[in-house]
Protein backbone atom coordinates (compact mmCIF):
# COMPACT_ATOMS: atom_id res chain seq x y z
CA UNK A 1 0.00 0.00 0.00
CA UNK A 2 2.88 2.38 0.94
CA UNK A 3 4.11 2.09 -2.88
CA UNK A 4 0.77 2.57 -3.94
CA UNK A 5 0.67 6.04 -2.48
CA UNK A 6 4.08 7.11 -2.81
CA UNK A 7 3.37 6.81 -6.37
CA UNK A 8 -0.40 8.13 -6.13
CA UNK A 9 0.20 11.51 -7.68
CA UNK A 10 1.80 10.68 -10.50
CA UNK A 11 -0.23 7.94 -11.70
CA UNK A 12 -3.44 10.21 -11.46
CA UNK A 13 -1.11 13.13 -13.50
CA UNK A 14 -0.20 10.03 -16.03
CA UNK A 15 -4.26 8.97 -16.06
CA UNK A 16 -5.56 12.86 -17.00
CA UNK A 17 -2.78 13.13 -19.57
CA UNK A 18 -3.69 10.04 -21.36
CA UNK A 19 -7.34 10.74 -21.03
CA UNK A 20 -7.01 13.93 -23.48
CA UNK A 21 -8.76 12.71 -26.59
CA UNK A 22 -8.52 9.36 -25.80
CA UNK A 23 -9.36 6.90 -28.34
CA UNK A 24 -12.03 5.08 -25.61
CA UNK A 25 -15.57 4.79 -26.21
CA UNK A 26 -16.32 8.01 -24.42
CA UNK A 27 -16.03 10.56 -27.52
CA UNK A 28 -16.74 7.88 -30.66
CA UNK A 29 -20.06 8.50 -32.27
CA UNK A 30 -21.72 7.98 -35.65
CA UNK A 31 -20.22 10.55 -37.92
CA UNK A 32 -23.43 12.82 -39.51
CA UNK A 33 -21.80 13.03 -42.51
CA UNK A 34 -18.55 11.91 -44.09
CA UNK A 35 -18.12 13.53 -47.00
CA UNK A 36 -16.38 16.71 -48.36
CA UNK A 37 -17.91 19.83 -46.46
CA UNK A 38 -19.66 22.23 -48.99
CA UNK A 39 -18.29 25.34 -49.16
CA UNK A 40 -21.27 28.43 -49.43
CA UNK A 41 -20.82 31.35 -51.67
CA UNK A 42 -21.23 34.60 -50.21
CA UNK A 43 -25.48 34.41 -51.58
CA UNK A 44 -25.49 30.92 -50.26
CA UNK A 45 -24.44 32.03 -46.80
CA UNK A 46 -26.48 35.53 -46.89
CA UNK A 47 -29.73 32.78 -47.76
CA UNK A 48 -29.05 30.41 -44.79
CA UNK A 49 -28.54 33.03 -42.11
CA UNK A 50 -31.79 32.87 -41.07
CA UNK A 51 -32.18 28.87 -41.04
CA UNK A 52 -28.62 28.33 -38.65
CA UNK A 53 -28.26 26.49 -35.29
CA UNK A 54 -30.48 28.28 -32.96
CA UNK A 55 -29.56 31.78 -31.37
CA UNK A 56 -26.26 31.53 -34.01
CA UNK A 57 -24.85 35.03 -34.86
CA UNK A 58 -22.01 33.73 -37.69
CA UNK A 59 -20.09 35.84 -36.15
CA UNK A 60 -17.24 34.73 -37.52
CA UNK A 61 -14.34 36.54 -38.85
CA UNK A 62 -12.70 33.18 -40.44
CA UNK A 63 -12.26 32.76 -44.32
CA UNK A 64 -14.88 30.05 -44.94
CA UNK A 65 -14.10 28.68 -47.49
CA UNK A 66 -9.90 28.57 -47.05
CA UNK A 67 -10.91 26.70 -43.52
CA UNK A 68 -12.81 25.04 -45.30
CA UNK A 69 -10.79 23.77 -47.96
CA UNK A 70 -8.45 22.77 -44.98
CA UNK A 71 -10.58 20.59 -42.84
CA UNK A 72 -11.69 19.12 -45.88
CA UNK A 73 -8.33 17.92 -46.54
CA UNK A 74 -8.21 16.02 -42.84
CA UNK A 75 -11.77 14.68 -43.17
CA UNK A 76 -11.10 10.57 -42.86
CA UNK A 77 -7.44 11.17 -41.07
CA UNK A 78 -6.89 8.02 -38.85
CA UNK A 79 -7.22 8.60 -34.93
CA UNK A 80 -3.58 8.92 -33.39
CA UNK A 81 -3.16 9.91 -30.10
CA UNK A 82 -0.72 12.68 -29.91
CA UNK A 83 -0.58 12.78 -33.91
CA UNK A 84 -1.26 15.87 -35.94
CA UNK A 85 -0.20 15.02 -39.48
CA UNK A 86 -2.94 13.37 -42.41
CA UNK A 87 -1.31 9.77 -41.52
CA UNK A 88 -2.93 10.36 -37.86
CA UNK A 89 -4.47 12.89 -35.61
CA UNK A 90 -6.18 13.23 -32.39
CA UNK A 91 -8.74 15.94 -31.44
CA UNK A 92 -6.00 18.68 -30.24
CA UNK A 93 -3.91 17.59 -32.89
CA UNK A 94 -6.62 17.94 -35.99
CA UNK A 95 -7.09 21.75 -34.24
CA UNK A 96 -3.32 22.40 -34.38
CA UNK A 97 -3.27 20.96 -37.52
CA UNK A 98 -5.81 23.15 -39.21
CA UNK A 99 -4.98 26.46 -37.47
CA UNK A 100 -1.20 25.98 -38.57
CA UNK A 101 -2.33 25.53 -42.15
CA UNK A 102 -5.35 28.40 -41.97
CA UNK A 103 -2.95 31.42 -40.36
CA UNK A 104 0.93 30.55 -39.13
CA UNK A 105 -0.44 30.08 -35.64
CA UNK A 106 1.11 27.46 -33.18
CA UNK A 107 -1.31 25.90 -30.83
CA UNK A 108 -0.68 23.91 -27.83
CA UNK A 109 -1.87 20.32 -28.63
CA UNK A 110 -3.84 20.25 -25.76
CA UNK A 111 -7.16 20.40 -24.90
CA UNK A 112 -7.03 21.55 -21.79
CA UNK A 113 -4.37 24.26 -22.29
CA UNK A 114 -6.61 25.03 -25.81
CA UNK A 115 -9.66 25.97 -23.32
CA UNK A 116 -7.62 28.35 -21.20
CA UNK A 117 -5.91 29.77 -23.96
CA UNK A 118 -8.71 31.35 -25.89
CA UNK A 119 -11.26 33.98 -25.70
CA UNK A 120 -14.66 32.22 -24.72
CA UNK A 121 -17.83 32.33 -26.50
CA UNK A 122 -21.10 31.48 -25.42
CA UNK A 123 -23.00 28.81 -26.96
CA UNK A 124 -25.56 31.02 -29.05
CA UNK A 125 -22.52 33.49 -30.31
CA UNK A 126 -20.82 30.54 -32.23
CA UNK A 127 -19.68 31.13 -35.62
CA UNK A 128 -17.48 28.94 -37.67
CA UNK A 129 -13.88 28.08 -36.80
CA UNK A 130 -14.95 28.34 -33.51
CA UNK A 131 -13.25 25.58 -30.78
CA UNK A 132 -15.79 23.55 -29.16
CA UNK A 133 -15.28 21.60 -26.11
CA UNK A 134 -16.34 18.71 -23.88
CA UNK A 135 -15.52 16.73 -21.03
CA UNK A 136 -15.78 13.58 -19.36
CA UNK A 137 -17.10 13.78 -15.55
CA UNK A 138 -14.52 15.01 -13.01
CA UNK A 139 -11.10 15.21 -15.61
CA UNK A 140 -12.75 18.44 -16.79
CA UNK A 141 -12.03 18.95 -20.78
CA UNK A 142 -10.76 15.97 -22.56
CA UNK A 143 -11.85 17.00 -25.75
CA UNK A 144 -12.71 19.41 -28.32
CA UNK A 145 -13.37 19.96 -32.23
CA UNK A 146 -13.95 23.09 -34.99
CA UNK A 147 -17.34 24.35 -35.17
CA UNK A 148 -19.03 24.17 -38.92
CA UNK A 149 -21.71 26.20 -38.20
CA UNK A 150 -25.56 24.75 -38.24
CA UNK A 151 -24.85 22.71 -35.09
CA UNK A 152 -22.20 20.39 -37.15
CA UNK A 153 -18.28 20.26 -35.89
CA UNK A 154 -15.64 18.38 -36.70
CA UNK A 155 -13.71 16.27 -35.01
CA UNK A 156 -10.98 13.43 -34.37
CA UNK A 157 -12.04 9.68 -32.76
CA UNK A 158 -11.11 6.63 -31.78
CA UNK A 159 -11.96 4.04 -34.50
CA UNK A 160 -13.44 6.76 -36.61
CA UNK A 161 -10.87 9.07 -37.35
CA UNK A 162 -11.61 12.95 -38.54
CA UNK A 163 -15.71 13.20 -38.99
CA UNK A 164 -18.34 15.36 -38.53
CA UNK A 165 -20.58 15.17 -35.86
CA UNK A 166 -23.96 17.24 -34.48
CA UNK A 167 -23.78 18.99 -31.45
CA UNK A 168 -27.49 18.19 -30.87
CA UNK A 169 -26.45 14.16 -30.03
CA UNK A 170 -27.36 13.35 -26.86
CA UNK A 171 -23.73 11.98 -26.54
CA UNK A 172 -22.54 15.71 -27.19
CA UNK A 173 -25.29 17.81 -25.58
CA UNK A 174 -24.49 16.15 -22.23
CA UNK A 175 -20.85 16.62 -21.93
CA UNK A 176 -20.43 20.31 -23.87
CA UNK A 177 -18.32 22.19 -22.02
CA UNK A 178 -17.92 25.50 -23.72
CA UNK A 179 -16.40 27.19 -27.27
CA UNK A 180 -13.66 28.95 -27.23
CA UNK A 181 -13.37 31.56 -30.22
CA UNK A 182 -9.23 31.73 -31.43
CA UNK A 183 -9.35 34.53 -33.98
CA UNK A 184 -11.21 37.71 -32.53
Amino acid sequence: MKAFTKHHPVIILLSLILMSCAASPRFRSEPTEIKKIKVATEEEAQMTEENEFPGEKNESHVDQGKMGRIIDSYLGTPYNLGGETKTGMDCSGLVVAVYRQYAGFRLPHDSQKLFKLVKRIDKDNLAYGDLVFFSEGWFGVSHVGIYLGGGRFVHSVGDLGVIVSSLEEDYYKKRYTGARRVIP
